[in-house]
């Protein structure tokens, strides 16, 4: 007999082999965690512009057109995963359908909005830890992120209820969401990380120079 639900507060049975009932189950599937609230595009929409202002001011380092290629490299490696597969190369059908992802999400997104919404989410994760609940939740909402911003995962659907088309995006299983979640990591994450370090300094420099202004006013004779 299956016992309760292991998500706080929740007490419903748990799925016969699992650990949480129906609901939570899919919502740490979707999330990463059971208590993670998902990342929308406006929660990150703030540290997309603080991206797109640092790379601005730092136009000539070749920094940015590093990540550019370093994506590209990531839909190299996708490509020859879907290549094999097709040559019958046995191989992880959650790899297969993570590289079918990346493959079309380049063929329909550009590199750099690509590296910015990576590089966002890691401004956002050092800026707001308290947004994601784990390491593993955090990686679920950078695939998931990143993945929706092309519409070529969405699925429509006929409500006959309302009589009114719906469309939803469609959810990979945790084992690819995690394998396009390390790639991204591995390629682009030291980046966010040092820009999140960057942005941290300059919120330092402005207050240090706000508190030595007034201190100079206060030592006025």
């Amino acid at each position: 007999m299956a016992g309760a639900c292991r998500a706080p507060g929740c007490g419903q049975p748990a799925t016969r082999y699992g650990h949480f009932c129906t609901t939570h189950k899919s919502r740490w599937r979707r999330h990463g965690d059971v208590g993670q609230v998902g990342i929308t595009k406006e929660v990150l929409r703030p540290y997309v512009d603080l991206v797109r202002a640092r790379i601005e001011k730092n136009a000539g380092n070749p920094t940015w057109t590093t990540c550019d290629d370093r994506w590209q490299a990531v839909v190299a490696h996708a490509k020859g995963i879907l290549a094999a597969a097709n040559r019958g190369v046995p191989g992880s059908r959650n790899a297969r359908t993570a590289a079918n992802a990346i493959v079309r999400l380049a063929a329909d997104v550009e590199p750099r909005v690509v590296v910015e919404t990576v590089l966002a989410m890691y401004m956002l994760m050092d800026l707001e830890p308290r947004r994601f609940r784990s390491d593993g939740a955090f990686r679920r909402q950078l695939a998931r992120r990143v993945m929706r911003l092309s519409e070529v995962n969405v699925a429509e659907w006929y409500d006959h209820q309302t009589g009114r088309t719906k469309r939803t995006y469609r959810d990979f299983t945790p084992g690819a969401a995690d394998i396009i979640a390390g790639w991204l990591v591995e390629t682009l994450g030291a980046v966010g990380l040092h820009l999140a370090k960057l942005h941290l300094a300059d919120i330092e420099k402005t207050r240090q120079e706000k508190a030595d202004f007034h201190k100079a006013l206060t030592d006025l004779a």
